[in-house]
C-alpha cells in the first residue's frame, strides 16, 4: 500500500507538477499529456516504470476528458483509429518486453524529438480517410505499448485535418482513452507487474485532476498555440539532454 501521509505527497511534488503541466496542455489542446510527462518523469523514475505510470494516469485523464467532450466526438474516425490500435499494440508489447531500460529511454527521446521536428519543420499532410485512420491507429497503438506514447502519429495526422478544434480535442482524447484501456489490458495479459506503478501513480493523481480541470476551463481563453510552442522548445532541449546522457552510458 502507498504511504498516503502529507509528507509522502510532498516528496512527490516535482513529478506531480510535471503531470499537472502535461494534463493542462492536453485538456486545453487534446495533445501533450504523454509527450510532456514522459521525458519529465524519466528524471525521477526508471523508463519502463514511467511507461506503466503514464498508462495508468493517462487512462484516468483521457476517460474524463472524453466524457466532457463527447458531444463533439467524430466516433467513426475514432473507430478506425481504434481498429488499427488493436493490431499495433501486441506488436509494441513485444518490443517493450525485449528492449533494456536504457535503450527504451533513448528510443522514447528520439521518437519525441523526431516527431517535434516533423511537426515544426514540415507540414505533413495525410487525407482523413478510413485507410489512413487505420494506419495511423496501428502506428499509435504500437507506440503506446512500446514507449507509452501514442500521440505523435495522431498529431501529425490531424495537423491539416478539416476538423474544428473541439472535434480534434474530442477525437484525440476519446481515442487515447480507448488506446490506454487496450494498452493496460495488453500489459496485464503480458504478465507485466503494476504494483509499483500503481503506488507511484497515486501520488501524481492530484496533479492530473487539477491539470485536466484548469485546462478544460482555460481552453477557450488562452493563447494555446504560443504555450505549445514554448513547451515544444523545452521538450527539444530535454530530449537532446536525455539522448546525450544515454549515449554516454552505452
Amino acid at each position: 500500500m502507498p504511504d498516503l501521509t502529507p509528507a509522502a505527497f510532498a516528496a512527490h511534488l516535482a513529478p506531480t507538477a510535471c503531470v499537472f503541466a502535461a494534463a493542462f496542455l492536453q485538456s486545453a489542446t487534446g495533445f501533450g499529456l504523454v509527450m510532456i510527462a514522459s521525458p519529465l518523469l524519466m528524471y525521477f523514475y526508471d523508463p519502463k516504470l514511467v511507461i506503466l505510470i503514464i498508462a495508468l494516469f493517462a487512462c484516468c485523464g483521457n476517460v474524463t476528458q472524453s466524457v466532457l467532450l463527447r458531444r463533439h466526438t467524430p466516433f467513426t474516425l475514432v473507430g478506425w483509429l481504434t481498429l488499427g490500435a488493436l493490431i499495433g499494440q501486441p506488436i509494441g508489447l513485444r518490443v517493450y518486453q525485449a528492449i533494456p531500460s536504457l535503450w527504451l529511454k533513448l528510443v522514447v527521446s528520439v521518437i519525441i524529438l523526431l516527431s517535434l521536428t516533423l511537426m515544426q519543420a514540415f507540414h505533413v499532410h495525410a487525407e482523413l480517410c478510413p485507410r489512413n485512420s487505420f494506419i495511423t491507429g496501428m502506428i499509435s497503438g504500437t507506440m503506446a505499448t512500446t514507449t507509452g506514447m501514442s500521440g505523435p502519429p495522431l498529431i501529425l495526422y490531424f495537423s491539416h485535418a478539416r476538423l474544428t478544434p473541439k472535434e480534434i480535442r474530442a477525437a484525440a482524447c476519446t481515442f487515447f482513452a480507448v488506446s490506454n484501456l487496450l494498452a493496460l489490458t495488453a500489459f496485464y495479459l503480458g504478465g507485466v507487474d503494476f504494483t509499483v506503478a500503481v503506488q507511484e501513480a497515486v501520488y501524481v493523481l492530484p496533479g492530473l485532476a487539477l491539470g485536466v480541470a484548469t485546462g478544460y476551463i482555460a481552453a477557450d481563453h488562452i493563447p494555446v498555440q504560443g504555450f505549445r510552442q514554448a513547451l515544444y522548445i523545452i521538450l527539444v532541449v530535454m530530449c537532446l539532454h536525455t539522448i546525450w546522457g544515454a549515449v554516454k552510458l552505452l
